[in-house]
């Protein structure tokens, strides 16, 4: 049996699926986005993480991937990593559609540093939401929430109780160190989801939480919707902000009329379960 690495990859992080037989081993590194891509640093991160990994076929799926440049430039730097491997690279949606619906029908929906959703046919996004990235668009991401918060703390919007929970959990820099931090930082977009992860943790104030539900009916209103759903499809959210306010996105999503909602996280795991039931199909 040939030996395979999976790899599904967002913006902050990698995970990775080695199969070898009946053996297999889940790893974790650093994201690789082809748009921050430093070839050298990640290459050392990845032969020194996962080192004893030799694999016949690489199927990498990542975000900023899908068109020939990005795709060329990580498909570059994975060949210099596994130089004997054949390598292919597809979209993030592209392997959340493969590991959640096999062969069926869905929607999938990702809710990580950034967001984006995709319409699934057979195993495959048929129509995307125009994510428009971290600077425009990522409704409901971890970077969009990180953006919400230092916007409205350095504005001085929140209530007391609100601006004192971020000052106690942040320890925020003076204004100008905080955005040396944010626009000179060599992968803002992480910088901004950082900011969400170190502030919003439960419990909540109330403004935080409604902070949260508003971003997410955004995410709603500014792409879910662009998919034209009926409400009925079976919906499956990914990525670590989906996880960690499950249960707040999923009532968010049941007021707006989409019923039959998921979370699961993180992609690889299914991924493992279609391989062990061989409903997975690498092109």
């Amino acid at each position: 049996m040939k030996k395979i690495l999976i790899a599904d990859s967002g913006a902050t992080k990698t995970d990775w699926l080695y199969i070898d037989g009946k053996i297999h081993q889940f790893y974790r590194t650093e994201g690789l986005h082809p748009a921050f891509l430093d070839p050298e640093a990640d290459a050392a991160d990845l032969k020194v993480k996962i080192n004893e990994v030799v694999p016949d076929y690489v199927r990498f799926y990542g975000t900023g991937l899908g068109n020939p440049a990005s795709d060329q430039k990580m498909s570059a730097f994975l060949t210099t990593v596994f130089p004997n491997a054949e390598i292919q690279v597809r979209t993030d949606l592209e392997g959340s559609a493969q590991a959640f619906f096999g062969e069926n029908d869905g929607v999938v929906a990702v809710l990580g540093t950034g967001s984006v959703c995709a319409k699934v046919e057979s195993g495959k996004p048929v129509q995307k939401s125009a994510a428009l990235g971290f600077a425009i668009g990522d409704e409901g991401s971890a970077a969009d929430l990180g953006r919400k918060i230092l916007r409205g703390y350095y504005r001085n919007q929140f209530d007391e109780e609100t601006q004192g929970f971020i000052q106690q959990k942040l320890n925020p820099e003076p204004y100008g160190e905080m955005m040396a931090r944010i626009y000179q930082a060599e992968k803002p977009n992480r910088e901004l989801a950082s900011i969400a992860g170190e502030v919003l943790e439960e419990p909540l104030p109330e403004e935080l939480n409604n902070l949260i539900k508003t971003a997410f009916k955004k995410f709603i209103t500014q792409q879910l919707y662009m998919l034209n759903l009926k409400g009925d499809e079976k919906i499956i959210f990914t990525g670590k902000v989906a996880k960690v306010h499950q249960n707040r996105l999923v009532k968010v999503m049941n007021e707006a009329g989409f019923s039959n909602v998921e979370v699961r996280y993180p992609v690889i795991e299914s991924f493992l379960k279609q391989v062990k039931c061989s409903a997975i199909k690498f092109w």
